[in-house]
Parts: structure tokens; C-alpha cells; sequence
């Protein structure tokens, strides 16, 4: 029944990875070897039609951590930073109190409360803002270091700012506007 089974996963294997990866060059002309002057003369067909969609891209990038200074061997205070970067391929331009990036903190199994925010108008293609929030931290207490808080890092927009005409503050992917990071990447610096 192994053997059968381990058969039927080669066979499954071997078809499925043969359609997917396809022959690239004809090989009944390659005359028994293969060259980069017989790859070269392989012939390649452009893909047309297709469009790149250029357009701005808001998102919640990262959240770091980082030891401001140490009390203690396992306290101090610590800063934890959001960034937002505009990962599209177009300038994200609006109008100024549409758009903000938050910072929420949550306790294990408890509501997040804001911490920080930052409004932000305008961000061409790739370039970022940040949002910080300054705290005490204690890794070796039941608050922080057993049962530490979470971030998560917000991109909002104003309800109605897909409807006010503007198509440059239109974030082409809602999906990656919220990033969340575990407080026990903190204690892990004061270790």
C-alpha cells in the first residue's frame, strides 16, 4: 500500500510539475546539445497586451522596535515605530486631514486604545511616513514580558474619499492597509 501510494505521489508530481513548467526551447533542434548559440537562436514570442496598472499604493509597511534606554537589564524604555510606504507605482496625492496612519496597542485578550497617529498628504512612489509611540517597558513582568501587548499599524481614510473625484488618492489595495506585530519581539532586544 506504500509503494502504491509513493507511485501515485510521483506520478501526480511528475504531471502536474511537467504542465506547469512547459519546454522553453524546441529540443529536436538543439541536435544533441545544448548552447547558448542554440539558445540564442530560439525563437520568442512577446507577450502583448498587457497592461502595468499604475496607480498609488498606501500600505502599511513595517512596525520596529527599538531600546531608547535601559533602566535595568530587562527594563527601559522603548519606542515602537509604524511605517507607511507607498508601495504602488503612482504619487498617492490628496487633500490634507483625508488620510492617517495609526498605531494601536493591545493587550493579550484585551481592546487596542490609540497610541499615536499621524496624518499624511501626500507620498510618491516610495517614499514613506512614520508614526512613534514612547513607552516604559518591564520584560520581566507578567504585563509585558509574559503576556506582552500587540501593534497594529492602521492606513484610514476618510469614509468619502473614494467618491470626491480625485482618482490620485484612490489606494489601488485596501488588502495590505494593516500590519500587527507582537510585543515579544521587544523582550527579545532586552535578552
Amino acid at each position: 500500500m506504500k509503494k502504491l501510494s509513493s507511485l501515485l505521489f510521483l506520478l501526480v508530481f511528475f504531471f502536474v510539475g511537467t504542465s506547469f513548467a512547459g519546454p522553453v526551447v524546441d529540443s529536436s533542434k538543439l541536435k544533441g546539445r545544448t548552447t547558448n548559440k542554440d539558445l540564442q537562436r530560439a525563437t520568442v514570442k512577446p507577450i502583448k497586451n498587457i497592461r502595468v496598472r499604475s496607480c498609488p499604493d498606501p500600505a502599511a509597511y513595517a512596525i520596529d522596535f527599538r531600546i531608547v534606554n535601559r533602566g535595568s537589564q530587562f527594563a527601559g524604555t522603548v519606542e515602537i515605530m509604524g511605517t507607511v510606504k507607498n508601495v504602488g507605482t503612482a504619487s498617492y496625492e490628496s487633500g490634507a486631514n483625508q488620510q492617517m496612519a495609526q498605531l494601536y496597542e493591545a493587550p493579550l485578550g484585551g481592546a487596542g486604545r490609540l497610541v499615536a497617529s499621524q496624518s499624511f498628504q501626500n507620498l510618491t512612489a516610495g517614499q514613506t511616513v512614520t508614526v512613534s509611540y514612547t513607552r516604559q517597558w518591564n520584560a520581566s513582568s507578567p504585563s509585558e514580558g509574559e503576556f506582552p501587548p500587540n501593534y497594529k499599524l492602521l492606513v484610514v481614510y476618510d469614509p468619502d474619499i473614494s467618491m470626491d473625484g480625485n482618482a490620485k488618492n484612490d489606494d489601488c489595495n485596501g488588502v495590505n492597509n494593516q500590519k500587527e506585530r507582537s510585543g515579544a519581539d521587544i523582550n527579545a532586544l532586552f535578552r
